[in-house]
């Protein structure tokens, strides 16, 4: 096993510990080289005078968009986060660990 392939299965290691999983599953191992990828992108940019570090943004869906620009203050974290549990995704799972980091649980 190469050191970048022993890097990535101990971070999915890690991702799937995150959900409280019972066994490694292909999306750990997807999520987890998705954060490795962009933990090492700078290192990887060979001419960062040629490279954007303020990238063009994306369009956002109507939920995103909508708690961008609704609410009292300012957005939080905690927003974004229960706005990401809430539309249930197959990512949802991992966001418990977070969720209660954030909540101070």
């Amino acid at each position: 096993m190469t050191a970048d392939a022993r890097d990535l299965m101990v971070t999915a290691q890690e991702v799937a510990r995150l959900r409280d999983a019972v066994e490694l599953e292909v999306r750990d191992v997807a999520l987890a080289a998705l954060v490795l990828h962009f933990l090492r992108a700078p290192e990887e940019v060979e001419d960062s005078g040629t490279a954007s570090l303020s990238p063009e943004q994306l369009p956002m869906t109507d939920e995103v968009r909508e708690i961008m620009t609704t609410g009292d203050g300012d957005l939080r974290s905690l927003d974004l986060v229960e706005l990401a549990r809430r539309e249930e995704s197959e990512f949802s799972e991992y966001l418990g660990p977070v969720w209660r980091a954030i909540k101070g649980y």
